[in-house]
């Protein structure tokens, strides 16, 4: 049988180069599980931002996380432990794929960003990325030529202005009724009541039309525009929604770009992804979202018929100076007025009734023109007259609902209106509108009733911390037992 023998000598070099040996094997394990926690804690991070509501993802484009999870908890406590169930999946010694036993020991999100930062902010950037950057350069361009289109309208007072007229001519008729009492009462030989002619008179009264218009519009303006059976009568409790109430808050830095660029990107992003009038896109909740994001009140009745009377007044304004500037359509309002005010002899009340038929007719057309834009047809900001549609001596034929005016593929559509009228709104009140319609469309739901906009995450950086034991130098002393180190690993990401 061999024998052998180790010297002294031997012995302490051994010891020497097995030191060597398991520090180097430790200093490499370190680098491993340094750049094994990076890789854990991305994927954990980006394994919880794959869990966003799929309602907003497909109804509205927009990618968010509930931090509730269907509960009513708040914060990012529950989106924290998500995180670091994911990682210890990965960093799990028996079932994962943790060669160097990296144990997690925390998770934090030291900054995260909700839905309704900063006045609904991140929804506004949201919005742009969905509406797509390739086609700012085109929808700049619509959105401005819109914008330009309604300012160039010169503001009248249209309604006002045909009452006036009206007044001044009930008023010539009351002052020569008198005077033809008074002629045929004094027995004066100097004062005849012939004196005074007699009113002149028309088959179709445009005042008396206008009147009628006027008394129907006081029921409500939509019910001379459209069939109200068809028209959404939903409500949204906005005392609730985001808008109005005290929110919770994100940490995270946020800047907001008021740019043009941005503010084009979003109108289109609103105009594609929420319901209108016009555009029904069957969405929870009211119906007219857009509407809503202009106007802001409680029921699409309302929204409605406040987008509504807002067209009204540029058409109504816009037809008027139609009418002014049109020589043959000028004609016809002067031929009435002359018949109706001529008694008075008086060019001074002429003219005041003819600008108040020129204004009852402009009202007229108007109405018309609504109707068009309602049923998807699109109208000239300022007609010429093979655009024109009403007859001044048969105004009160567009009572009928099914009259329109002439449909022309030059003009603007509602939707244009809409566009405009968005843009006159800030990105804040838009931003935090279209909250309040993503919320009431969610609590309409059975899975998402619960969740809150100030409840959803966008963005959050992330920090996990790790605490791996020793492994190759806890074996040069076993009675000194293993120690530990303190990795800590941070992954920022957002949607």
């Amino acid at each position: 049988m061999l024998k052998g023998s180790l010297t002294v000598f031997l012995s302490l070099i051994m010891v020497s180069v097995m030191t060597l040996i398991f520090a180097m094997s430790e200093l490499v394990r370190l680098v491993s599980i340094d750049q094994l926690a990076q890789e854990y804690t991305d994927m954990a991070v980006e394994s919880a931002f794959s869990e966003y509501n799929p309602y907003l993802w497909t109804n509205y484009r927009i990618l968010a996380i509930d931090l509730g999870y269907g509960t009513e908890n708040v914060g990012p406590e529950m989106f924290e432990t998500k995180i670091a169930d994911y990682c210890q999946v990965n960093s799990d010694v028996e079932e994962g794929n943790n060669y160097g036993r990296l144990p997690v020991a925390s998770c934090q999100a030291l900054k995260y960003g909700l839905l309704t930062d900063k006045s609904g902010q991140p929804v506004v950037e949201l919005g742009v990325k969905a509406a797509g950057e390739g086609l700012a350069a085109q929808i700049i361009d619509g959105v401005q030529g819109n914008i330009d289109e309604i300012n160039g309208v010169e503001k009248v007072e249209v309604e006002e202005q045909a009452s006036s007229g009206n007044k001044e001519l009930e008023n010539a008729k009351a002052a020569n009724a008198e005077a033809k009492r008074r002629a045929a009462e004094d027995h004066n030989p100097q004062t005849n009541p012939s004196d005074y002619p007699d009113p002149g008179s028309v088959e179709d009264d445009p005042f008396d039309a206008f009147d009628v218009l006027k008394e129907s519009a006081s029921t409500g303006l939509l019910s001379m525009v459209v069939a109200t059976d068809k028209v959404s009568n939903l409500e949204i409790d906005v005392d609730n929604m985001p808008s109005a109430r005290q929110l919770n808050v994100g940490n995270l830095e946020i800047e907001a770009d008021t740019g043009m660029i941005d503010k084009a990107l979003f109108i289109d992003y609103l105009m594609t992804n929420y319901s209108s009038y016009n555009n029904s896109l069957k969405h929870d909740g009211i119906q007219y979202e857009v509407e809503y994001l202009i106007a802001g009140a409680q029921s699409d009745t309302q929204n409605l018929a406040a987008v509504v009377g807002e067209i009204l007044l540029l058409r109504e304004a816009a037809n008027f100076a139609t009418i002014m500037n049109n020589t043959h359509l000028n004609l016809q309002a002067e031929a009435v007025a002359d018949t109706l005010a001529g008694f008075t002899m008086n060019p001074a009340i002429i003219k005041a009734v003819k600008l108040g038929l020129i204004a009852a007719w402009a009202y007229a057309e108007s109405i018309l023109d609504l109707r068009l834009l309602l049923s998807g047809g699109k109208v000239p900001i300022v007609k010429n007259l093979d655009q024109w549609t009403s007859d001044i001596y048969h105004l009160s034929q567009i009572a009928n609902l099914n009259t329109k005016a002439k449909d022309c593929s030059s003009g603007m559509s509602y939707d244009a209106y809409l566009m405009a009228f968005l843009a006159l709104n800030s990105n804040e009140t838009l931003g935090m509108r279209a909250l309040d319609v993503m919320e009431n469309a969610l609590a309409q739901t059975e899975d998402y009733k619960t969740v809150k906009m100030d409840n959803m995450l966008y963005a959050a950086e992330i920090e996990l911390s790790f605490a791996p034991e020793e492994m190759f130098l806890s074996l040069l002393d076993s009675s000194r037992g293993a120690e530990g180190y303190s990795i800590a690993k941070r992954k920022f990401l957002t949607y």
